[in-house]
């Protein structure tokens, strides 16, 4: 099969014969994919009985509280084999913590993915340092019942959320609801704007190219927009302070026209959304600038496996790489999961029609919407989440996004 036969040998595969307690760490934010899920048991299983004395270990950590223990882990030098690199894919590759998978893979292998979620994580002369499990591309959760006794249609482009706003809220509702206490919803929303307005976001994370600075014209008008928005109300009272799934509850409560997330949540909800919600939502996509604009939204991926570069059994986790990617092994994640696929193989096992839906948008309205750059993520999320509480203003803010990315590099060096 392509996918086996491109994966360079790091292991000898099946009937091979490890020493017994041989551990493979795995960690994740995904809640299902833990011991007990029958999808990734049938999937770690499957990988143990092809190698005896091998044991999958997998370890959930809530999503916001990833990041910081993932910079722990990497400061007390304890990183698990195998994780999701988030934000600092690149940073540890540059320092020689995770695998270059270029180097262990051939063309064919990565010419099986999108070519968004590969691009999320491509760096330096090629190298990439993570591979995307899923795939994900954002738009408004509608709720159909709502707009329609308000009178109200999708919003096809920004002017129209706003002119609708002030509506939505006399009705006592929140036109879209998405929550940002782990700071990372805004900025998802925000840099596919900076799109819309023009701008590159990937060479803007880089920030090597001659006159090239956050503190320009597309950034300046993606968080004036994004302070329009804020200041008629569009958002949640209090986003900063919401965390993303209860801002989902809200939503699923009849308390928000739309909801602003990605292309994983229709399998979350058909397990906890309220009847109401699932009878009533449909999916589309997030308003443009202009009514013939392009409708950028965030695609790529989020969920990219690191391998560590240092760990004790690199080969073996290389190879349970290799083992999740196979075809039909990642068929039973796409089924099990019911998510969107980095691999176009497997679009057969997406069955939510939303998702179907969602899936025709990434050839024409996906930009980057996830920074890797020292220093980027925190600039920009730290401005985003001070454009919705009101506390800075857009010029000074993209002058402070450059300013803090400039800093952090400066101490880098």
């Amino acid at each position: 099969m392509i996918a086996a036969a491109a994966f360079m040998t790091v292991a000898t595969l099946g009937g091979t014969t490890h020493a017994e307690d041989t551990v493979i760490h795995v960690m994740s934010w995904e809640a299902t994919q833990v011991a007990g899920t029958p999808w990734w048991d049938k999937i770690t299983q499957g990988f143990e009985a092809k190698h005896p004395g091998v044991k999958i270990e997998t370890n959930f950590v809530p999503f916001n509280q990833y990041l910081t223990t993932l910079a722990a882990m990497t400061a007390g030098n304890s990183l698990p084999e195998l994780f999701y690199g988030h934000v600092k894919a690149a940073e540890l590759g540059r320092a020689g913590l995770a695998v270059n998978y270029r180097d262990v893979v051939d063309d064919t292998f990565l010419k099986q993915f999108y070519p968004g979620p590969l691009r999320q994580f491509t760096f330096d002369d090629g190298a990439i340092y993570a591979l995307p499990w899923t795939a994900q591309i954002f738009g408004l959760f509608v709720n159909d019942r709502i707009m329609k006794e308000l009178g109200l249609t999708p919003p096809n482009t920004w002017d129209e959320l706003i002119a609708m706003a002030p509506k939505i809220r006399e009705a006592g509702l929140t036109p879209v609801a998405f929550g940002n206490l782990a700071h990372n919803v805004c900025p998802d929303f925000l840099l596919p704007l900076i799109a819309q307005y023009g701008g590159d976001v990937y060479a803007l994370d880089d920030l090597t190219k001659p006159d090239l600075s956050w503190d320009s014209k597309p950034v300046v008008d993606a968080l004036t927009l994004l302070q329009k928005l804020a200041k008629v109300g569009v958002f949640l009272d209090g986003v900063n302070g919401i965390d993303e799934r209860p801002a989902w509850q809200i939503a699923y409560q009849g308390r928000a026209a739309m909801l602003y997330t990605g292309s994983w949540a229709p399998a979350v909800f058909e397990a906890e959304a309220t009847q109401d919600w699932l009878d009533n939502y449909s999916v589309h996509k997030v308003p443009a600038v202009t009514a013939d604009g392009v409708h950028y939204t965030g695609d790529g991926s989020g969920e990219g496996w690191v391998v560590n570069a240092k760990g004790p059994n690199k080969d073996l986790t290389l190879d349970f790489v290799k083992y999740m990617f196979s075809p039909e092994v990642y068929d039973d994640h796409i089924a099990g999961l019911g998510g969107f696929p980095s691999m176009p193989s497997a679009l057969d096992q997406v069955k939510n029609p939303k998702v179907q839906e969602m899936v025709t948008w990434m050839d024409t309205d996906g930009a980057d919407h996830i920074l890797f750059g020292a220093g980027s993520w925190d600039a920009v999320s730290n401005v985003c989440q001070g454009i919705l509480d009101g506390s800075i203003e857009p010029v000074a803010g993209a002058k402070q996004i450059q300013a803090d990315v400039l800093a952090t590099r400066a101490k880098a060096q």
